[in-house]
């Protein structure tokens, strides 16, 4: 097995994945929080090109009541992704301290595989 190699560091940045509560969904046009009684919460403000997303967009738009138990659940899971890494760990608290948000964290750290060196003779 070969060691991880971090990537460059302006690369990419890391994001903050999310499941929210059930009943709750985001209205990406309005930018907002929306519950099962038609509570609006507003979404945090976020680093500039920073942006919220669903994880699985096409079934995030359908209506729950036509889909199975593991589908509706795929559809509480987002993502906010952030141009870099830094503030990561704030915005994180953040997230988690919303009120339609059921958990949060970090996504992993990613790494490149190193490349092996052939044998020298």
């Amino acid at each position: 097995m070969y060691p991880a190699v971090p990537p460059p560091k302006g690369l990419v940045g890391r994001s903050v994945d999310f499941k929210l509560k059930p009943g709750w969904r985001y209205d990406e046009v309005k930018g907002v929080f929306v519950s099962a009684k038609g509570a609006e919460f507003t979404a945090p403000r976020l680093p500039k090109n920073g942006r919220l997303v669903y994880k699985v967009p096409k079934l995030a738009r359908l209506a729950p009541k036509g889909l199975s138990k593991a589908e509706q659940d795929l559809q509480r899971y987002m993502q906010v992704i952030l141009p870099s890494s830094r503030s990561t760990k704030e915005l994180l608290k953040i997230v988690q301290s919303l009120p339609c948000v059921e958990e949060a964290h970090l996504t992993p750290e990613i790494s490149l595989p190193m490349e092996k060196s052939a044998p020298q003779e």
